[in-house]
C-alpha cells in the first residue's frame, strides 16, 4: 500500500492522503493505542511505532503521531468523547494533538491542523488536555511556503472557554514524541537504502563510488547510527506498551537521539548522492525537511534533554 519496500519508488508527498485514510483505518492503524473496550487493540505502542516508521518512509501526509496521541486521550476521557473517538477509529474524522500556550491562547505548531476535525491541546504547565470540536472556535495560520511539504501544519489560535477539559494523560505525550521519532527514523532508513543503491550504480574514475573507502565508511557510520536510533525507539515502544515505570525515560532518550541526529544524517546522505541528490525530483530533501519538522513538533533536542533531566532528577 505504501510502496516502501520498492527501492525504485521516488519519494514524493501525497496531498490526497485523506481519501485513502479509511482504508488504513480498516487495517487498524487508527486503533493501535485505544483500549479494547473502546474498539481498539490496547496500548500497542510497538505496533504504532512500526507503523510510524513505514509512514515516515513513505512520506505519508497523515498526522499519525498526533492522531494516535489524541485517540489515547479521547479513549481515557471517561466516555465524554466516545462519539468522536469512534469516528477517529473508523477513519472518518481527524483529531490532532498539540501543546497549548495558555498565556498566548494558541498552539504554535500543530501537525495536521488545516485538515483537523477536532483538536486535543495540552497545557504543558498542568498536563491537562483541552478538546476542541467546533472548527469555528479556532483559526489556523499556515505558512505560505512550508518547510515540510509532505504534511500540513500551522499555528492554531483558539477561543478561550469553549474547550472540553479532559483528564490528564501523560502517556499520550510520550506516545506523541515516540511516534515522531519513529517517523524520522523511517525516513533515515529509506534514504540510506537509496543512497547505498546509488553508490553501487554511480560510476566515477571507472568504478562505482561505493568502492571508495571514504564513501563506504560514511555509509557504514550512518547505518550504525540509524540502527542505534531504531533500537532506542523499539525499546521505548516495548516499555511503553508494557506500562513499565521507566518507559518515559526511554522515550526521552529516543527523542534526544533522533531529534539531534536524524536530520544531520539525512543531510550527509544527500551530500553522498552528489548533484542529483540536491534536485527536487530525486526527493531526498523531502525526508530531511520532514525530520526537521518532526524534531520541531517534538520540541527539539533541548526539550527532550530537559525532559530527561527532570526524570533523572539531575536538576535538584
Amino acid at each position: 500500500m505504501l510502496g516502501t519496500a520498492d527501492p525504485d519508488v521516488v519519494p514524493a508527498p501525497d496531498p490526497e492522503w485523506r481519501s485513502g485514510w479509511p482504508a488504513f483505518a480498516e487495517l487498524g492503524v487508527t486503533a493501535l493505542c485505544v483500549p479494547e473496550d473502546r474498539g481498539g487493540y490496547g496500548l500497542q505502542a510497538d505496533a504504532a511505532a512500526a507503523t510510524a516508521f513505514e509512514l515516515g518512509a513513505a512520506l505519508h501526509g497523515s498526522p499519525f503521531a498526533a492522531l494516535t496521541a489524541s485517540a489515547h486521550v479521547l479513549a481515557h476521557a471517561g466516555g465524554a468523547a466516545d462519539g468522536l473517538l469512534a469516528e477517529v477509529v473508523a477513519g472518518d474524522a481527524i483529531c490532532t494533538y498539540g501543546v497549548l500556550d495558555s498565556a498566548a491562547g494558541c498552539a504554535w505548531i500543530v501537525d495536521g491542523a488545516p485538515e483537523a476535525d477536532a483538536m486535543v491541546l495540552v497545557d504543558p504547565t498542568t498536563g491537562v488536555p483541552s478538546l476542541f470540536t467546533d472548527r469555528s472556535t479556532w483559526t489556523v495560520e499556515s505558512p505560505t511556503e512550508p518547510f515540510d511539504v509532505s504534511r500540513s501544519s500551522g499555528r492554531v489560535a483558539v477561543e478561550r472557554g469553549v474547550a472540553i477539559t479532559l483528564p490528564a494523560d501523560p502517556v499520550a505525550h510520550d506516545l506523541f514524541r515516540l511516534l515522531l521519532a519513529a517517523d524520522a527514523v523511517g525516513g533515515v532508513q529509506k534514504v540510506h537504502d537509496r543512497t547505498v543503491a546509488y553508490a553501487g550504480q554511480r560510476i566515477a574514475f571507472g568504478k562505482p563510488i561505493g568502492a571508495f573507502q571514504a564513501v563506504q565508511h560514511r555509509l557504514a557510520d550512518h547505518a550504525v547510527r540509524a540502527r542505534g536510533m531504531a533500537l532506542l525507539v523499539e525499546e521505548a515502544a516495548a516499555l511503553l506498551a508494557a506500562g513499565a515505570d521507566d518507559a518515559s525515560r526511554y522515550v526521552a532518550m529516543a527523542s534526544v537521539s533522533v531529534t539531534a541526529n536524524a536530520s544531520r544524517i539525512l543531510h550527509d546522505l544527500l551530500q553522498l548522492t552528489g548533484g542529483i541528490g540536491f534536485t527536487w525530483e530525486y526527493g531526498s530533501h523531502f525526508h530531511e525537511r520532514r525530520a526537521h519538522h518532526d524534531a520541531r513538533l517534538a520540541g527539539g533536542p533541548r526539550a527532550a534533554v530537559r525532559s530527561l533531566v527532570e526524570l533523572e532528577g539531575w536538576g535538584r
